[in-house]
Parts: structure tokens; C-alpha cells; sequence
């Protein structure tokens, strides 16, 4: 299980906090983006090609484009794409944790 405790975290505001982990994620850094409540963190795991986690992470090692347009879509959160974009194009992929609604973004 990958450990977690070194990244930095950003609450997911929209654009604001679209533009510092579009950043964080262009330079191949990690991210852990701490969604709002009421998110729907639900996504499709064999279309995102997660692999299944153990406790509160249900899915790993996700396709970070198919995962984050997921989400995007079901949350009307235009800004997701742009980073699953970004996320894909630096090799990225892509953990959720559901139960904390926390998308965590890594090599």
C-alpha cells in the first residue's frame, strides 16, 4: 500500500484549486485533492481500469484521464477535465478513497 502522508493535500474548491494541482501535476508531482461534501466520488472501476484497494482506498493505480472525466461528469466539475488531461499526458494514475472523498494523483 503506498503511503500517502508526504503529499500535499488541496480542498477542492474549483478553479482555484484546479489551476495548483493542474500545476503540482504537470511538474509529475503528487497531489491528494480532499473533495467537498456531497461529492460523488462513484465511478465505473473496470472503465477507469482501477485495480481494488484494501480499507478506505476502493480503488487503485486508475486511468487518471478515464477517472477524472468520470468524475468531472457525474459532478459537473468542468475543471476535472482539464486536469485529467494534464494527469494523463504526465503518466499519472489516479487512487480514490470514497469514503474520505479523496482523490489522490501519482506516478
Amino acid at each position: 500500500m503506498r503511503d500517502y502522508s508526504n503529499m500535499p493535500t488541496l480542498d477542492w474548491s474549483g478553479s482555484t484549486s484546479a489551476k495548483r494541482a493542474i500545476a503540482q501535476v504537470h511538474q509529475e508531482e503528487p497531489v491528494i485533492l480532499q473533495m467537498p461534501q456531497g461529492f460523488n466520488m462513484d465511478i465505473d472501476a473496470d472503465t477507469c481500469g482501477c485495480k481494488a484497494g484494501k480499507g478506505t482506498i476502493q480503488h487503485i493505480n486508475c486511468h487518471a484521464e478515464n477517472t477524472l472525466t468520470s468524475l468531472a461528469q457525474t459532478n459537473d466539475e468542468p475543471e476535472l477535465i482539464e486536469l485529467a488531461k494534464v494527469a494523463h499526458e504526465a503518466g499519472q494514475v489516479v487512487d480514490i478513497d470514497t469514503t474520505n472523498r479523496l482523490v489522490i494523483i501519482h506516478d
